[in-house]
């Protein structure tokens, strides 16, 4: 180890033991936007565990009103400062391009949990399907009708031109049922189970299919409580994803504590067996551990907002960056990371420092290798972009530098099995903004990974690629075979010695400069936040991530999965494509 890491290290473990300082816990109120259910099981996780105590902080949770009572607004809670906190939905954009100050804490679900559901003796399985449906039609301001809407929209469908029929929000099974509407947009933390108990069959799709994919349930602030109490935002947002990692790992305890404490809301017949639906729906939705805890990506936000726009539910643009990107929240690696840093006073930044200390001596010893324009060598992709002379290529190392784990015990991979399904839903996210290619090997080897846990990390890598890409833009999504071996592995920084399956994503946008370049792994500063994320997913299911870049040409990010071994693929049959992109 050299002299600056072994200090950097020397100082933060000194550090960490610093005690807090003492003083009366900080009282602050969070509001929530629904009644009390497993919808918001990592809040009383935090609560009930003291991790909210633990962060000199004494918390009351305000659940949202019950059906028969006057909806609560967390977002007028916040502003009018009758609480601190508050949780929302995509809504928060809507209120935010209305001019009021949001600040986006932390999206807890990546998936809004979103479908069109229509009963199983029918097909209305997309959006061209729905032009001759009798459509269910939530209020205009409802979320759910909001992403209908988009969805209609990015495929060219004028929503105000389907057959319609209003439907309230606590209706929708019963206009299902008594086949008043043939399908209506609802959401995956009620709908299925409410046509569960009236034994309703229903089948449904994904908007997301059809445009980018709306965040779920967000924690949020306003941003004159975050500048004037930025300290208490973050232990609060570290305290409350530490929370949320119990919840998640342990839902039968959390669930039946609810059960317990906060009965009653929502009515149904099987609350037991509710509460552990939406223990399912929230690991789903919040794709954890693949994603960590409260991770955002500012090229989505941006996306859906355009999205928005072009429904026409929107009528001016939102201020994003200052709705999104708040340095103060550098520690989107999750809640342990954040949970390092949540001490106040003196400790606390003094160990922020030392965190900063550690990660810049680890980024120094990161190595950068500079490439001329030169012939790719032989097992590189055909799909390479050819560099003009004087163009420099970054090409980085993987998220993590120590020796690999063990691979995962699944069955043999097929990449292209994977991919091959999602090509449509692809090509349907960018169409009008940027060409669209898919170039999968036949002959792939089988590898080990997780086949359906690399489909939102594709789906991500892509809308970031599209979204830094014009209307002339070509995207590229690939599968080679890939070798490294010790001639060769100097002239791949971050490749491992060993024959891979590799997935590639591959835009012609304007590529990454060098200061972008040295942060593009690191989840609080890089320029693609998708990036950085992804390499924290891909390493967790065996892989590793490198990445390409030259300014003016594009940018490259390539997926390493180890090879499987003819042992391996002769005790396994290979996944079939249904099966990895189930959503």
């Amino acid at each position: 180890m050299s002299r600056m890491p072994a200090f950097a290290l020397a100082l933060f473990l000194a550090l960490i033991g610093l005690p807090r300082p003492g003083g009366a816990a900080e009282a602050v109120v969070l509001q929530l936007h629904a009644p009390a259910q497993f919808e918001f099981a990592g809040y009383y996780a935090a609560q009930w565990l003291g991790y909210y105590r633990d962060a000199g902080l004494n918390v009351e949770i305000r659940p949202g009103g019950a059906r028969a009572q006057v909806p609560i607004d967390p977002v007028r809670e916040v502003a009018e400062g009758r609480a601190q906190f508050g949780t929302g939905t995509m809504q928060l954009v809507i209120r935010s391009a209305q001019g009021l100050p949001l600040l986006l804490v932390a999206p807890i679900f990546q998936q809004s949990g979103a479908a069109v559901y229509y009963r199983a003796d029918s097909d209305f399985s997309s959006p061209a399907a729905l032009v001759k449906a009798r459509l269910g039609r939530l209020p205009a301001s409802d979320i759910l009708d909001i992403e209908l809407a988009t969805a209609l929209r990015a495929e060219g469908i004028d929503p105000a031109k389907i057959k319609a029929a209003s439907v309230e929000p606590s209706k929708i099974v019963a206009a299902l049922a008594d086949k008043s509407v043939d399908a209506v947009a609802g959401s995956a933390w009620t709908t299925p189970w409410q046509a569960h108990e009236r034994g309703i069959i229903l089948k449904s799709f994904n908007p997301a299919n059809y445009r980018v994919e709306y965040y779920g349930d967000s924690l949020f602030t306003v941003q004159r409580f975050a500048t004037a109490e930025p300290d208490t935002v973050r232990r609060f947002r570290a305290a409350s994803l530490k929370g949320w990692e119990y919840a998640l790992q342990n839902p039968d305890e959390i669930a039946a504590r609810l059960i317990a404490e906060r009965p009653g809301e929502p009515p149904v017949a099987d609350v037991a067996g509710f509460a552990r639906y939406q223990a399912d729906v929230a690991k789903r939705l919040s794709r954890y551990p693949e994603i960590p805890l409260g991770y955002s990506n500012l090229d989505r936000w941006t996306q859906i907002e355009a999205g928005m726009l072009g429904a026409g539910v929107l009528t001016r643009s939102a201020d994003l960056t200052s709705f999104v990107d708040n340095p103060g929240f550098a520690d989107n690696r999750g809640p342990e990371a954040a949970s390092r840093i949540a001490g106040s006073g003196r400790a606390a930044v003094l160990i922020g420092i030392a965190l900063a200390v550690v990660a810049a001596a680890g980024l120094a010893l990161q190595l950068r290798r500079r490439q001329p324009a030169a012939a790719p060598a032989a097992n590189v992709a055909n799909d390479a972009p050819a560099l003009e002379p004087g163009r420099v290529i970054h090409i980085s190392r993987p998220a993590v530098q120590h020796p690999p784990p063990p691979p995962p015990p699944v069955p043999p991979t097929d990449l292209n099995a994977v991919l091959a399904p999602l090509e449509r839903r692809i090509r349907q996210r960018v169409r009008g903004k940027v060409r669209c290619r898919f170039s999968l090997l036949p002959q792939l080897w089988p590898c080990r990974t997780s086949g359906g846990v690399l489909v939102p990390i594709v789906l991500d890598l892509c809308a970031a690629a599209a979204a830094v890409m014009d209307r002339d833009g070509n995207l590229i999504v690939g599968t080679r075979n890939f070798t490294f071996d010790p001639e060769t592995l100097d002239d791949y920084p971050g490749g491992r010695i060993g024959e891979f399956a590799r997935i590639t994503v591959r835009d012609n946008g304007r590529g990454l400069t060098e200061a972008e370049f040295e942060r593009i792994l690191d989840p609080g500063a890089s320029a693609r936040p998708a990036l950085a994320a992804a390499a924290i997913a891909v390493g967790k299911i065996g892989g590793f991530v490198r990445v390409e870049s030259a300014e003016g040409v594009g940018t490259a990010v390539h997926l390493y999965f180890a090879r499987a071994t003819d042992a391996d693929t002769a005790l396994h049959d290979l996944p079939k494509p249904a099966a990895e992109v189930a959503e």
